[in-house]
């Protein structure tokens, strides 16, 4: 009997095994499956697009594997672009420009990075932060929106849901407006044309916002961490911006607050003109009339309570000692 089992032992095996390396290897295929070039039989990597050729199926363990090469390799691209653009921001946006795209991420890439970790922050901070029984600022936003709703209208809080909402929009709106100011400020440098400069603003303004999104995720256990954190990274995206101006452009530190003179000239009224029409719009939408009213009841409440302040203490002048009523003493005779 034991000879019979050790004979069937090896069939079941053999008869299984080839069956799942079949499940598990992919059809080789000829060709490079991203861009067609011809490939030999022992070519690993295409020698046109530099594609790795794939062999086997994909599972959770090359899966893994993947992600593991992608993302938490030392050398991988994302780390080194971020890393990069601190220590030497020309090399990855001149070496983007001048054809280098393997060694650092393309400048749509880490700007798809960039506003998926700002997704990831909007996430936590419309369903953690704003939550209304466990939310860190539930108490601002919430009179907020009680305040827009008792004027018959949710204006405020629509305002902070199109912002979360369009986040992504508005992100890829900032960056031909700031190209467009960029090449007026810099007009004497022809060389550079105004793609070149949505490239390195794509660089420049993916790196501020991870940097931003990042730290306020790691502060959103704390209110004040986020205060903290909000002041921080309310001037970064100017001095950065300027850091990586003055290293791509090699300027002269003259040349440099030259440059952002006329950059702030061009952008601080427009500013103020957009930030205008913005407030024009909201106030005659009705937005501000829950504040103003609250202005209004607080500025009543203080008024009347000087009012009454005053009229007890000209009573009190009025009093003289003999008008004062007198005390009553009560004795032990009285009492019984």
């Amino acid at each position: 009997m034991a000879d019979k089992k050790s004979k069937k032992l090896p069939k079941k095996a053999k008869a299984q095994t080839p069956k799942k390396q079949k499940r598990e290897l992919l059809v080789i295929s000829e060709s490079c499956k991203n861009c067609g070039t011809p490939l030999d039989l022992d070519q690993r990597f295409c020698s046109h697009c530099g594609a790795k050729r794939m062999h086997n199926r994909l599972n959770t363990r090359n899966l893994l594997e993947d992600f593991t090469e992608r993302f938490l390799n030392i050398e991988n691209v994302f780390l080194k672009t971020f890393i990069d653009l601190f220590t030497k921001p020309e090399d990855v946006i001149n070496g983007y420009i001048g054809g280098l795209r393997k060694r650092y991420m393309s400048a749509f890439s880490y700007f798809a990075v960039a506003l998926t970790i700002g997704s990831i922050y909007i996430f936590l901070f419309r369903n953690w932060f704003l939550d209304t029984e466990n939310g860190l600022f539930n108490g601002f936003f919430t009179g907020l929106e009680a305040g827009a709703q008792s004027n018959g209208g949710d204006g405020v809080m629509e305002l902070v849901n199109f912002i979360f909402d369009y986040n992504s929009f508005i992100s890829f709106l900032y960056i031909p407006f700031f190209a467009v100011i960029s090449k007026i400020v810099f007009w004497n440098y022809k060389e550079v044309n105004f793609i070149e400069h949505i490239v390195i603003y794509l660089y420049a303004y993916s790196q501020t916002q991870i940097i931003t999104n990042v730290l306020f995720i790691l502060a959103g256990w704390s209110a004040a961490g986020q205060i903290i954190v909000s002041l921080f990274v309310s001037t970064l995206p100017f001095f950065y911006t300027a850091y990586v101006l003055y290293r791509v452009f090699n300027l002269s530190v003259k040349s440099l607050v030259l440059k952002t003179g006329i950059f702030l000239l061009i952008i601080v009224p427009f500013s103020i003109l957009l930030s205008a029409i913005i407030g024009t719009a909201m106030y005659t939408a009705g937005s501000f009339d829950p504040l103003i009213e609250s202005v209004k009841k607080s500025h009543d409440a203080r008024r009347a309570m000087r009012d009454s302040i005053k009229q007890d203490s000209l009573r009190l002048k009025s009093l003289t000692p003999q008008s004062l009523p007198i005390p009553v003493q009560k004795t032990q005779d009285s009492i019984e």
